[in-house]
């Protein structure tokens, strides 16, 4: 990929129009700026990002497909655009019509590719900030998601091909503050390569399930230490359909958010490993490939915790579905999950269901975006929270949610119990309890949560245990009704069942 700013891109185009069609007489009229064009340049494969100071966002990106063979080659991209700022507003945007307010999740935009001599095709279009995603389709072949020969993910050996292989490339726009100017926006900047930064090392990595060699998708951070006294916590993302264990660490950006999260002083250094779903084994009987293969492969292998509190996993749409699969056969496997884009399917009697950390997420435009009335039902016996990012059922969501994932909820157990610890404080507000025993009561909460922040779960246990007994005796004379006294007592019960669990 080129970044260029030395001229418009209709200026670029025009030269480029010009000197190829020149052969057949057509007088192409250019402005003086374009003297300085190199028309060689123009016609590099791939993608090119240039600084335009008349696009909407502040960029066009020019894309050149090369295929002598191809009669017709359209572009294809998650990129139309849905009002975040006003989501009552049902109107799709195209990408010219790019204003602050407006992200990507209005589904995918085509346009046809313009053939200029010698199998060159080409488009322009303006972009926002982060990852866009792209593909296109050949000689009128919608069921072939045909990758960019000049900017191909780096594919899984042993993943999907053919028509099965949903092909993800993307290219990454910077932030142009002036004319993009939202924040959630700029948020997407998180997902761009920083030149010069500490970058990690990521590749596929062979190990033997059933008799035969697949391959891991594996993450280690900037400076992976194998000997480090401490060892690192391990993150395990799931893909979709007609997608593998190659998507999360290209389209889904997974290494660069991480390598940028960490730079930020924003998460811990983590291993990352993408799964493909097809050698995970038995649904039904909980994925024992990944129990009794891969986690132990990984935990061999590198220098990571095997305490499941150390341990994530989380998915998109299918995998989604298989996040809640292994929290509905056993949700003490891993400390924290993120099933998204996949509707709620988590079984709200599973045993033990108060142990784990889940964390919902879909996109606002997303037919799986998990109903907030059955993430509630899971929520009144579990430790759940629900997130909703600006996005349709793509990586436009997905990118955030696990951007999401790894700033905000990994490994804090704190932005998980704050709801608990907030509803537990309303409630003791609601009684009839004089001023001074409201406060009593809620110097304990605050006690519990500064313990939990800090990592102290027994100082937590210490202060949750503290407030039940002193809610259990001011039901005697009467101070608390009996329904008062349960409903307190039943939520801090389910805070100290999961932070006991931890702390044992």
């Amino acid at each position: 990929m080129r970044d260029s700013t030395g001229q418009s891109p209709l200026t670029r185009s025009a030269k480029l129009f010009g000197t190829l069609l020149t052969a057949l007489a057509m007088a192409v009229s250019m402005s003086s700026t374009s003297a300085m064009a190199d028309d060689e340049a123009a016609l590099t494969p791939g993608p090119t990002v240039i600084a335009d100071p008349n696009s909407p966002t502040g960029y066009t990106v020019q894309f050149v497909y090369h295929d002598p063979d191809a009669t017709t080659v359209t572009f294809v991209a998650d990129i139309l655009l849905r009002d975040w700022e006003d989501r009552s507003n049902t109107t799709v945007y195209q990408p010219d019509q790019y204003r602050p307010g407006l992200m990507r999740g209005g589904g995918a935009y085509e346009a046809a590719m313009t053939e200029v001599g010698d199998g060159y095709w080409v488009t322009e279009v303006p972009l926002a900030a982060g990852a866009n995603q792209y593909w296109f389709y050949v000689d009128g072949n919608r069921q072939l998601w045909v990758t960019d020969p000049a900017n191909p993910p780096i594919y899984a050996p042993d993943g999907l091909t053919g028509t099965a292989r949903r092909a993800f490339n993307k290219v990454n726009v910077p932030y142009d503050a002036q004319k993009q100017d939202y924040a959630p926006m700029a948020a997407r900047e998180i997902e761009n390569p920083r030149p010069g930064s500490p970058e990690a090392n990521w590749s596929y990595v062979p190990f033997e399930v059933n008799g035969t060699t697949r391959t891991l998708g594996v993450y280690l951070p900037p400076n992976y230490d194998e000997n480090r006294s401490t060892p690192y916590k391990t993150i395990y993302m799931q893909h979709g359909g007609g997608q593998d264990q190659s998507d999360w660490m290209n389209i889904g950006s997974v290494p660069v958010i991480m390598d940028n999260l960490i730079q930020d002083g924003l998460t811990e250094p983590a291993v990352v490993i993408t799964t493909n779903a097809n050698y995970l084994g038995s649904a039904q009987d909980g994925y024992p490939n990944l129990r009794e293969v891969i986690i132990p492969f990984v935990e061999s292998n590198y220098n990571v915790s095997s305490h499941p509190t150390q341990r994530a996993f989380a998915g998109l749409s299918m995998g989604s579905f298989v996040t809640s699969n292994i929290v509905n056969y056993d949700p003490t496997m891993f400390g924290y999950y993120g099933p998204w884009s996949g509707g709620v399917s988590i079984n709200p009697d599973t045993p033990n269901l108060a142990v784990p950390y889940i964390l919902y997420g879909g996109g606002a435009w997303d037919f799986g975006l998990p109903n907030p009335d059955a993430v509630a039902v899971r929520d009144a016996v579990g430790i759940v929270e629900n997130v909703m990012v600006a996005g349709a059922h793509d990586f436009n969501a997905w990118n955030q949610l696990f951007t999401i994932f790894a700033r905000d909820y990994l490994w804090k157990p704190g932005a998980f119990l704050s709801d608990e610890i907030g509803q537990l404080r309303d409630g003791v507000a609601d009684t009839s309890l004089t001023k001074g025993l409201k406060n009593a009561l809620t110097v304990k909460l605050d006690q519990a949560y500064k313990q939990v922040e800090r990592g102290n779960t027994s100082g937590a246990l210490g202060a949750l245990d503290a407030f039940v007994d002193q809610v259990q005796a001011l039901t005697n004379p009467g101070k608390l009704s009996a329904e008062e006294a349960a409903e307190l007592t039943m939520t801090a019960e389910k805070v100290v069942f999961n932070v006991g669990y931890w702390n044992q």
